[in-house]
Order: structure tokens, then C-alpha cells, then sequence
């Protein structure tokens, strides 16, 4: 079934990515060791987590949707039937969400693009690529698309079987 893939490709990249904050902790207490313990810094470390912040949070969306762990205000939403739930996320998914995700995709890929074009390049003496970083924004949003195609999916066949799946 097309959602149990949907859902396994947010399932998946959420465990794979989320090693991410794992690398940012090891990176944090390297930094540490190195700047008080040897009073010797890096120039490196701080890309570096940088980038894997970056990777934590845009990589991890649909899979943090997947699991309803955004933030949100559900005060009159907990209030609601489940059919006027549905409806309700329906909406919001297709116009706001939608909206949003069609529209950092679109901008996200040309950004991420003109980085790879000029090969760009942070300003700092690391001068590490920029561009692995900028491609997560597109790729992010591309699987927070694809949990939102999952989601709608779901609650459109709720609306008409009356049974979630």
C-alpha cells in the first residue's frame, strides 16, 4: 500500500537522521575538551554542527508530522468530532501546509541550486562547502511533503469509509 511506503520513508529517514543530535553532542564535547582541557580550538567544529543542526531539523520533519510532535494549539481542535477533525486537517494540510511546502520546495531547490552552481563556500577560515547544508531545505520539505500526501490520504479515506487506516 502506497502509505505504509509513505509512512516508511518517514519512519526511516526520522531514525537515520535524528543520529544527527547524537553527532552535535559528540561534536559540542569535543569542542569543549579541545578549547578548555588543551587550549587548543578548532575552526571546524562549529560548521560542522552547524550543518548537522541543519540536518537534525530539516531532515526529520515529515517524520516529526508522522508522529504529530509539532508544536500546535489543539485548544478547540480536542473539542471537535473526529469528522470535523478530519475536515478540519484537510484544510489546513491542503491551504496551509500545502501552500507552505509548495512553496519552499519551489525556492528551496533554486536556492540550494545557485549553491551548487558558484561551488559556494562559507567566509570563515574553515571555508567549508555551503551547499550540502542548503540542499537539506529542499530535500527536508520534500519529505515533509511526502508525510503530508500520507496524512491527507488518510483522513480523505476516513471522510468517505469512516475508518482510519
Amino acid at each position: 500500500m502506497i502509505l505504509k511506503v509513505l509512512d516508511n520513508i518517514s519512519e526511516w529517514c526520522g531514525k537515520i537522521f535524528s543520529w544527527f543530535i547524537i553527532t552535535i553532542i559528540a561534536l559540542s564535547l569535543f569542542e569543549v575538551f579541545t578549547r578548555r582541557v588543551l587550549g587548543k580550538p578548532t575552526i571546524w567544529t562549529h560548521e560542522i554542527i552547524a550543518y548537522c543542526f541543519c540536518g537534525a531539523v530539516l531532515l526529520i520533519i515529515g517524520y516529526t508530522l508522522k508522529h504529530k510532535a509539532h508544536a500546535n494549539v489543539d485548544i478547540l481542535y480536542g473539542y471537535l468530532s473526529p469528522r470535523t477533525q478530519a475536515i478540519f486537517d484537510l484544510i489546513t494540510y491542503t491551504v496551509f501546509l500545502g501552500t507552505f511546502t509548495f512553496f519552499l520546495l519551489y525556492h528551496g531547490t533554486k536556492f540550494a541550486a545557485n549553491s551548487w552552481a558558484i561551488m559556494e563556500r562559507t567566509p570563515s577560515a574553515f571555508n567549508f562547502y555551503v551547499f550540502p547544508a542548503k540542499t537539506m531545505l529542499p530535500v527536508g520539505v520534500f519529505l515533509l511533503a511526502i508525510q503530508v500526501i500520507s496524512d491527507v490520504i488518510r483522513r480523505i479515506v476516513f471522510l468517505v469509509k469512516g475508518e482510519n487506516i
